[in-house]
């Protein structure tokens, strides 16, 4: 008899896991911590995931797919750099303003030298800044000094370590605004070209 899955409890552990790594860092997110959090047993956690780390790579992973998915749609319907980069940070500024958590979850986890993405997410991120590279080359909007670790670092990292900022208000100013995307859009693709 195949066992029941209670997806409250489900979403309370993956819920847990992010809180604490969050707010403790991926070493100080423990299992007994996650579980006690998450009100589960122990036993029931480990029903879905092997590890800590299973489960924050499960977590992380679902995040970068939706950041990837969303490249590759940017990618196929956008027919300028300029236009995808100003919707992926719409894209990233809904995250941080609907769900605070997801993003300062990126942010830590981009810090730790304890985690690291898969081979294959890699592949896939090195595999999508170099499309945003080639198409960018080919409508004359970005350098040809320029590299597909550029393109990360100016069209994921800078943003989210931009929103990380703000989120801590950092400079005395909290929100995120679409003259926020707009500026920093302009930023961006100027270091581009």
């Amino acid at each position: 008899m195949a066992r029941i899955i209670d997806e409250t409890k489900l979403l309370r552990i993956k819920d847990a896991a992010v809180e604490l790594v969050v707010t403790n860092g991926y070493g100080g997110a423990s299992i007994s911590a996650i579980r006690k959090k998450a009100g589960v047993a122990e036993g029931y956690l480990y029903r879905f995931y092997k590890s800590k780390e299973d489960l924050i790579i499960d977590l992380l992973y679902s995040h970068i797919n939706t950041i990837i998915k969303k490249i590759e749609t940017l990618l196929d319907t956008c027919t300028e750099v300029k236009g995808l980069i100003e919707q992926l940070f719409q894209e990233y500024f809904k995250i941080a303003n609907t769900q605070p958590k997801q993003i300062k979850f990126m942010h830590v986890l981009m810090h730790d030298y304890n985690f690291q993405i898969s081979d294959e997410q890699r592949q896939q991120i090195k595999s999508l800044c170099l499309r945003v590279l080639l198409k960018g080359k080919e409508n004359n909007e970005i350098n040809s000094t320029i590299t597909e670790e550029d393109i990360y670092l100016i069209t994921v990292v800078y943003p989210i370590e931009f929103i990380n900022m703000r989120m801590k208000n950092y400079f005395g100013n909290d929100s995120l605004t679409n003259t926020d995307v707009s500026k920093l859009t302009d930023f961006c693709t100027n270091a581009l070209k």
